[in-house]
């Protein structure tokens, strides 16, 4: 493939007509042309020949986050998911200096724009002869929606010492007369415990890795200069991960009963030595976490991210006392996990781009990109969860979800299907065929080496949003529902995953699985796992009350992909909802009237799918400050739990400054304008 770097060449400019933009020429509509919302939400692009020369037999290339369809002057050559190439009109020539003028939109009319990574990126031209042009996009929405920023303030003149700056908060909090001062150096003093030395050893490395450390690595050692001692007892009686941390004007004593609780009381006191300037006040802490699991997913699928932004991630969720990190890899875009020197899966499926087995999807480009994980990477980051006792939960989505996969294993579906399959992304044929030879001799395998390489508890099997049609018109699944007593697509599902829950728990491991594992009813024995609850919370409640483990995680609420505002110029996706920070507070976890579902809520998880994210950094803003109110939720007790305004208070007031110190960046709200509806906004879009 000839490649040809040159960003002057062209120009596009992507207008996206649901937010008021509606001329396609240099110049916007003057008042009086009226800005009337078109109902097809469509796009209106440019292109401009800036170069000396004619380009014809050319194709405009880019992706978008669902399927599009053709509206005016163009012809759709070629789709796949939200990739997509459109000609000009047959027989076209881009001459020096002209233009080009088209019109698209997306396929569905449920795919509404919200922002602008709802608009074409990775943009390239592409010629017959295989020559790539680069194009220069200049988002014309983006310069012209104002930013009105809201007026950020506390609700309370100050805040007291009755809601405690730590997050999560505690089970209880006393306050006392007088502060401590943490300012180092602090003298330490424990007996030569194993436990104890583990996790302060551990603490250490998080709060240097961090710039929030002020432990010193000598203990046992009395400083003279010392203002304040902190004393640290091991005892056995207390409950798992709980701790009690005990502060006067001069001595600081954390008890725990194992390793974990050490750890978390150190970080702890680490917190609120920044929170508090080194200044903390005194009183005691009881503490102990509401529920055991208290998770963080990362999709690195539709985005690589590289090992190091990881690691980066695990640090902030252990200093929020978050203990499992569910690590997507694999999904349609991609199996990134490199499970032995030489894995065809990994190394053929992890690279898109043009004339890659997998197309240049979310803004990817059209030049190879993205890469998959080896053991050494892998062992990094299991290494660094455990340091941080974190437990990784690996996921393989399936049977869904595989589009790359069947790519590369076209055995694993049906010659003889004639299903008219169509995945919610938009992806045909992503779907594994469970009555082939071939797929489970396959699959079986890589649950294998899934359970060989990662040491935690689970193996995350997916299970969710097969396409509506999979498997209707294929004659091996008839001949599969027969044999087993199958009446539909769903049985089929859920009789596959309980066939490789088998396997998992051969490898003695458990399988967890998202809500649609359970759906389909059949004859076979099922083997018990944890759901994951992603559709809302309602679902998740009904299926604690059904006597299934779960995890909630309502995309309403703790879906940290979607969007933060409702502003042009914010990114993510609004299908669940818009979720400011005080939304990931302000649910009720457990009904009131019904306390006993709690028994089999394991736990909360939050969600970060990487559609609308291009680069590593962007997963920071993303998460801070909405993890902290996914920690408190998880964590802190019912009667305890801060509402997201008394939070959002906190997080102004002390937070910011922590994620600073940390290097994390963060949401800035006062950057956007909250408009309900910016397209409304005639003043901004008129305005030169």
């Amino acid at each position: 493939m000839k490649k040809t770097n040159n960003d002057i060449l062209l120009v596009v400019l992507g207008l996206l007509l649901a937010f008021g933009i509606y001329s396609c020429e240099d110049k916007f509509l003057d008042e009086e042309d009226n800005y009337l919302i078109d109902s097809e939400n469509y796009f209106c692009s440019k292109l401009i020949n800036n170069s000396h020369e004619p380009i014809e037999s050319f194709m405009f290339c880019f992706s978008v986050l669902a399927p599009v369809k053709v509206i005016e002057n163009c012809v759709l050559h070629f789709s796949s998911g939200g990739y997509a190439e459109l000609k000009p009109n047959k027989g076209f020539v881009l001459k020096p200096g002209e233009e080009w003028n088209l019109k698209y939109a997306y396929e569905e009319s449920r795919h509404k724009p919200m922002n602008y990574r709802w608009s074409p990126q990775g943009c390239f031209l592409k010629t017959e002869n295989e020559e790539i042009f680069n194009l220069n996009v200049i988002d014309l929405d983006l310069e012209r929606i104002s930013s009105v920023a809201p007026i950020l303030h506390i609700s309370r003149d100050k805040l007291n010492y009755e809601s405690l700056r730590l997050v999560p908060h505690p089970y209880s909090w006393t306050a006392s007369a007088g502060v401590c001062n943490l300012c180092p150096p602090v003298n330490v003093f424990f007996d030569d415990n194993s436990i104890i030395h583990s996790a302060y050893e551990s603490a250490c490395q998080l709060g240097k890795r961090l710039n929030l450390n002020f432990f010193p690595e000598k203990i046992n050692n009395e400083i003279s200069n010392a203002s304040t001692s902190l004393k640290i007892k091991y005892l056995d009686s207390m409950d798992e991960s709980s701790y009690e941390i005990i502060i006067t004007s001069d001595v600081v004593e954390i008890i725990a009963g194992d390793e974990t609780g050490i750890y978390y009381g150190l970080i702890s006191l680490m917190q609120l030595a920044q929170t508090y300037h080194q200044l903390v006040p005194c009183g005691a802490i009881i503490d102990k976490p509401r529920f055991s699991w208290r998770g963080q997913h990362l999709d690195t699928v539709r985005h690589y991210f590289s090992a190091d932004s990881i690691l980066k991630l695990l640090d902030l969720m252990s200093l929020f006392k978050l203990n499992k990190f569910h690590w997507h890899g694999a999904d349609d875009e991609a199996f990134r996990f490199k499970l032995d020197d030489d894995y065809e899966l990994a190394t053929s499926t992890s690279t898109r781009g043009d004339g890659q087995l997998v197309p240049p999807v979310f803004g990817s480009g059209p030049f190879p990109s993205g890469g998959c994980y080896d053991l050494v990477q892998i062992k990094r980051i299991i290494d660094r969860a455990s340091e941080n006792y974190i437990e990784v939960m690996p996921e393989f989505d399936l049977p869904g979800h595989n589009m790359s996969l069947v790519k590369l294993y076209p055995s694993m579906r049906d010659p003889e299907d004639k299903s008219y399959e169509v995945s919610v992304q938009g992806y045909t044929e992503n779907t594994i065929n469970p009555a082939m030879p071939d797929t489970f001799s396959i699959l079986e395998k890589v649950i294998d080496d899934l359970c060989k390489v990662f040491p935690g508890e689970y193996i995350h099997l997916g299970a969710d949003e097969i396409a509506p049609d999979a498997w209707t018109k294929s004659p091996a699944i008839d001949i599969l529902k027969s044999e087993n007593n199958l009446k539909n697509s769903k049985d089929v599902a859920s009789w596959f995953i309980n066939k490789l829950s088998k396997r998992v728990e051969l490898n003695n491991k458990k399988t967890a699985a998202w809500q649609e594992a359970e759906d389909g009813r059949h004859q076979d024995h099922k083997i018990d796992k944890l759901l994951f609850s992603w559709q809302n919370l309602e679902s998740g409640i009904s299926l604690a009350r059904q006597g299934f483990k779960v995890v909630l995680c309502p995309a309403e609420h703790i879906y940290f992909d979607m969007a933060q505002s409702r502003n042009y110029a914010d990114r993510g996706a609004n299908w669940a909802a818009v979720i400011p920070f005080e939304k990931t507070l302000d649910w009720s976890i457990i009904p009131e009237n019904e306390p006993e579902l709690e028994a089999n809520v394991e736990g909360i998880q939050g969600h970060l799918w990487c559609e609308t994210i291009l680069q590593d950094y962007e997963m920071e803003s993303m998460l801070c400050p909405r993890i902290l109110g996914l920690s408190e939720s998880a964590w802190s007790s019912q009667s305890n739990r801060r509402s997201g305004i008394e939070l959002n208070d906190l997080v102004l007031s002390s937070y910011r400054n922590l994620f600073k110190k940390i290097e994390w960046d963060f949401y800035k709200p006062e950057n956007f304008d909250m408009m309900s509806d910016p397209a409304m906004n005639k003043e901004a879009l008129v305005n030169e």
